[in-house]
C-alpha cells in the first residue's frame, strides 16, 4: 500500500509540473499561447505548457517581436502533437502603459514524424525587402530510420515575416 501511494504521489507531481508554464515568460503570453491552443486543438487534443517556449528580440528602440514555440498534443484522442511557432508584437496603450502582445501570425513548424525544435534561440535579421525579417532557428528533422517522435538531422528552420504573415523557407 505504501508503494502505491509512493507512486500515486509521484504521478501526480508529475502531472502538476507538466502543467507549469515556462519561466520568465510574461503571463499575458503565456495567456495568449493558451489562447491559440483553444484555437488551434481539436476536441481531444491539449495544450503542453511545460513545453512552451518564448524569446524576446529587441528590433530597435521601439520594436520588440516576441516568438514562441508551443505544443498541441493529443489529435483525434491519439498520440499525436504538433508544434506551433507565433510571432508577437509588444505594444502599448496610447499613455504608454499597459502592455499587452498582438498576434502577428502562428503556423504549424513541427509535430510527430516530421521535425521537432527543441530550443528556441531565433535569429531574426532583415530580409530584403523593406519591412522584410528572416527569422532562423534550429530543429531536428526526422530521417528514414528515425522513430517518428524521435528525429536526428539537424537543419535550420527560416521563416519569412512579410507583411504580417509567416512563412517557411526552404530548410537548411
Amino acid at each position: 500500500m505504501k508503494k502505491l501511494f509512493v507512486t500515486f504521489f509521484c504521478l501526480l507531481c508529475t502531472v502538476v509540473s507538466a502543467a507549469t508554464p515556462p519561466r520568465h515568460a510574461p503571463k499575458a503570453i503565456i495567456d495568449q499561447v493558451q489562447r491559440l491552443t483553444e484555437l488551434l486543438r481539436d476536441s481531444y487534443a491539449v495544450g503542453y505548457p511545460a513545453a512552451t517556449m518564448v524569446q524576446m528580440v529587441k528590433l530597435s528602440k521601439d520594436e520588440e517581436l516576441v516568438l514562441t514555440v508551443f505544443t498541441v498534443e493529443g489529435f483525434g484522442g491519439g498520440n499525436n502533437h504538433m508544434q506551433y511557432f507565433a510571432a508577437f508584437q509588444l505594444d502599448t496603450d496610447e499613455d504608454g502603459k499597459h502592455p499587452h502582445f498582438t498576434l502577428i501570425d502562428v503556423i504549424p513548424i513541427a509535430g510527430k514524424g516530421w521535425r521537432g525544435v527543441q530550443s528556441l534561440k531565433a535569429k531574426v535579421a532583415s530580409g530584403s525587402e523593406a519591412g522584410e525579417k528572416i527569422i532562423s532557428f534550429e530543429a531536428h528533422d526526422v530521417v528514414e530510420d528515425d522513430a517518428p517522435n524521435f528525429p536526428s538531422k539537424k537543419v535550420t528552420v527560416s521563416l519569412l515575416l512579410k507583411d504580417g504573415r509567416l512563412s517557411e523557407q526552404k530548410a537548411l
